[in-house]
């Protein structure tokens, strides 16, 4: 019993080394070949506003092999539509002082992911997105005070659990939302 133990623990000894070299090296080989599209849907909640948010975003790879040629790394862009249920803030006469009501965005980002392992892989975005505040289905919004900008600065940070090559788990977190989704890549 006791030699057996010692050989398992030598063998294990001797493939853990080579396991993590392998992972490790992964984001040291650059890509070749085209990156697959990506459509991304996910759901969450808005740090603006404080309500939720969901939407759907498309990714075009725009760089192959990305910004840093000599590692594994993807650039795309992506854009979308985003759904909120918001609250924010009503002034004027008839309208409670704070309320909820949907808004809408359509962001624009450059998403620039690094491929850290055959399952995982994590990203960057930064961008804009043209706003649609909840006030615009208000009675008599011009009146009430509103003075949100209609444009935001977009960014994130995240990470994809890549199940197999065409479905990843995506957890974004950033602004003006945290969100977590379902990744389809096809194409490429």
């Amino acid at each position: 019993m006791r030699n057996h133990v010692l050989a398992l623990v030598l063998v294990a000894s001797v493939c853990a080394p080579a396991t993590v070299e392998a992972q490790r090296s992964y984001i040291e080989r650059p890509h070749t070949g085209g990156r697959p599209f990506q459509l991304d849907v996910h759901g969450g909640f808005t740090w603006w506003g404080v309500g939720a948010a969901s939407g759907i975003r498309f990714g075009i790879p725009l760089v192959d092999n990305g910004f840093v040629s000599s590692i594994n790394n993807a650039v795309y862009l992506n854009f979308g539509f985003d759904f909120y249920w918001l609250r924010w803030r009503c002034h004027g006469d008839g309208c409670r002082d704070w309320d909820y009501n949907a808004g809408f965005g359509f962001p624009v980002t450059l998403h620039w992911e690094f491929y850290l392992h055959e399952n995982w892989s994590v990203f960057a975005e930064i961008g804009a997105q043209f706003f649609i505040h909840p006030a615009w289905w208000a009675d008599n919004w011009r009146w009430r005070g509103w003075d949100e900008p209609g444009l935001w600065f977009v960014w994130t940070v995240g990470g994809s659990w890549h199940v197999n090559d065409w479905f990843l788990l995506t957890l974004r977190i950033g602004s003006p939302y945290i969100a977590f989704g379902m990744t389809f890549q096809f194409g490429g």
